[in-house]
């Protein structure tokens, strides 16, 4: 896949301990502070860009690993 292909990148958010990671769309939707696993992010990041998620269904993958987080922990 050519780089101006991908559309999602992980964001960080830092200043804190510990760092939360989090999804940005170059057409516009940012999710921060998905996690502190950078790698559990790089892996949705991959499968987002992977499977061409549309950004209008965005927020229901978003909210979708948001309650698999919450439920493993």
């Amino acid at each position: 896949m050519k780089e101006n292909q991908l559309r999602y990148a992980v964001c960080a958010e830092e200043g804190g301990a510990p760092v939360l990671f989090g999804v940005v769309c170059r057409d516009g939707p940012r999710a921060d502070r998905l996690s502190s696993d950078y790698a559990e992010v790089a892996r949705l990041v991959d499968a987002l860009n992977r499977n061409r998620l549309s950004v209008e269904h965005f927020w229901d993958v978003v909210d979708d690993f948001r309650h698999s987080w919450a439920e493993m922990y």
